[in-house]
């Protein structure tokens, strides 16, 4: 068996797509995954990409299954310039421990290197505390607790309600 990880293809979005369900099962969310399939592809292999992906692909005896992944994009700060979002982060549970998370994370990091990133950005649900300590363990910054930063989000009537008051021409 070896353990490949490289760069997601449009191939591997099923697998993703398994594997976003894991980690909404894994933190307890599975009612709030609204992806399709359809969207997924669209989105991260259409003509716009909106975001990009690794993947850790498990071959044995000629047989590939998608085992982690890390899905991420960039964004960008006016105090330091261009970063990058990972949004998701996951591998499946039976392979922890066995070096799979930090190859995912070492490769989103490396990008964000070669690119000249100011950094990387991530959120972890409070009650994950196996997640927080993993990410503390490799020099993450817990932003709640040093600067008391709060993530928001605005969706539904609130988004397209704000998106109607806008006089942009």
């Amino acid at each position: 068996m070896s353990i490949i990880v490289r760069e997601a293809l449009q191939t591997d979005c099923q697998g993703i797509m398994d594997l976003i369900m894991g980690l909404a099962v894994y933190e307890k969310m599975e009612d709030k995954v609204k992806m399709k399939l359809e969207t997924l592809q669209e989105d991260g292999f259409g003509s716009e990409k909106y975001f990009k992906c690794f993947v850790a692909d498990r071959q044995e005896n000629g047989a590939s299954k998608l085992i982690g992944y890390a899905l991420y994009y960039y964004i960008y700060s006016t105090w330091e310039g261009k970063c990058i979002y990972m949004e998701d982060f996951y591998v499946s549970p039976e392979y922890r421990g066995k070096g799979v998370g930090s190859r995912l994370m070492g490769s989103v990091c490396k990008i964000a290197v070669e690119k000249k990133c100011a950094r990387v950005q991530f959120s972890v649900l409070g009650g994950n505390k196996p997640s927080i300590d993993y990410y503390k363990r490799r020099g993450a910054i817990d932003m709640t607790e040093v600067e008391d930063w709060h993530l928001f989000r605005l969706t539904g009537s609130a988004l397209e309600k704000l998106a109607a008051n806008s006089n942009t021409v």
